[in-house]
């Protein structure tokens, strides 16, 4: 008899935050194997909606906050009117977490268990929710202790050690000891938590029986659908994702592109890009229109197709070398060739990276003309170049989203 798992994330279709796009594929896989699926995600709109997406039953859920920031989008920035007004509801939220007990959103945790109860009646038998955002975990919890149903939560990112989820270290040394207090009972409850690698640390601390250590749920063989990009070159090398000056930065990439693609034409820079950091995509690109081309941020779907049509995959490092980018499954299952440009080789994603044989790793900090030289002729050599997925699969096993559909149907009966 089909089971009816209930899913809970962040941003969704059609606009996939990196752990909506982890969620995306267990979904796929639980109703892969005849499972009724439900997916609650945050609305990008401000509004609530219901529908079916790809064999899922897909909701999605708003609060004051969300609606504020849909607002904001809306706003005459070029006006000072517009730009106060900005302001003032930004800073307002800011302060709302800022002296929220917990650091959350709260409002959208009472939306979360608003729409759970909802769900009652359809006899849930598992809820997996993922973090971030905590506020699906904090919402699950609270939900499934009341009506006594299994617990699966899935921890991409971390809580009460993540100091930048709290804005202020000093914020954060007030919070932390009651944010740990609602994970020991959010896990002791929990039927199996879920954890990648940058929780590991936190397990190895607070040795516990009923957790599971998985990867990025993202290496899944996918059908090629390209479409082609801005006035394409030979190469044409792609990047898509955040860029943020505290802990991606794009300065690397983008002086090794620039210095290359003005001393070879035929070689190209396509960036598909989010963050505060765009600003310096943007400059870039008015400087060297044809070897920088910038397009915004796009569905995962059109971004996808554009993937498809390009010779070259680019990941940029983060900051933190224990957070491990869910890029990098995605792109190693790709099988094609990747331009990795990291801080230092204690990086768990430099760590992950070293099982795959197409592979170009470039440090941060030594860019000059002779390594240029050496990232050009890399990917004139290996432009054409493809990792067969069976090798991927096998390498990164834990990486599949079989595995977390298999533990939770087996622990569900």
């Amino acid at each position: 008899m089909a089971k009816n798992i209930v899913l809970v994330c962040g941003a969704y279709h059609p606009n996939f935050s990196a752990t909506g796009n982890c969620i995306r594929q267990i979904a796929r896989e639980f109703a892969r194997t005849g499972e009724n699926v439900y997916v609650i995600g945050k609305s990008s709109d401000g509004l609530e909606s219901n529908e079916v997406f790809e064999g899922q039953q897909l909701f999605t859920v708003t609060d004051a906050r969300v609606r504020a920031f849909v607002k904001v989008r809306d706003i005459d920035k070029s006006r000072i009117t517009g730009k106060v007004e900005v302001f003032c509801i930004k800073a307002f939220w800011a302060m709302r977490l800022l002296f929220s007990k917990t650091g959350m959103d709260e409002g959208l945790v009472l939306s979360y268990i608003k729409k759970l109860e909802q769900l009652s009646h359809i006899g849930i038998d598992a809820v997996l929710p993922c973090c971030m955002p905590i506020e699906a975990v904090k919402a699950s919890y609270l939900f499934c202790k009341k009506n006594n149903i299994k617990l699966f939560p899935i921890l991409y990112d971390r809580y009460s050690e993540n100091v930048d989820f709290f804005r202020f270290s000093w914020n954060h040394k007030i919070k932390r000891k009651s944010a740990h207090r609602l994970e020991e009972q959010i896990f002791e409850y929990s039927t199996t938590t879920f954890f990648v690698d940058n929780w590991k640390d936190y397990f190895a601390k607070y040795t516990r029986d009923n957790v599971l250590r998985v990867e990025h749920p993202l290496v899944v063989h996918r059908v090629s659908k390209p479409r082609e990009l801005e006035c394409p070159t030979e190469i044409n090398a792609i990047y898509q994702g955040e860029i943020n000056h505290q802990m991606r930065p794009p300065q690397a990439m983008l002086t090794a592109f620039d210095t290359i693609s003005k001393n070879d034409t035929d070689i190209s820079l396509h960036v598909f890009a989010s963050g505060n950091g765009v600003a310096d995509v943007v400059q870039a690109s008015e400087k060297n229109p044809v070897g920088i081309r910038f397009y915004g941020k796009v569905s995962k779907e059109l971004a996808d197709q554009y993937y498809d049509f390009a010779n070259i995959q680019i990941i940029l490092a983060n900051r933190d070398k224990d957070i491990v980018s869910s890029k990098i499954f995605e792109s190693v299952a790709s099988g094609y060739p990747i331009i990795y440009f990291y801080f230092s080789e204690e990086e768990k994603s430099y760590e992950l990276l070293r099982k795959y044989p197409l592979v170009l790793f470039v440090q941060q900090d030594k860019i000059d003309a002779q390594e240029c030289d050496r990232i050009r002729k890399w990917m004139h050599t290996n432009r054409d170049k493809r990792v067969d997925f069976e090798f991927v699969r096998k390498a990164y096993a834990d990486a599949t989203p079989d595995l977390i559909v298999e533990s939770t149907l087996k622990m569900i009966g």
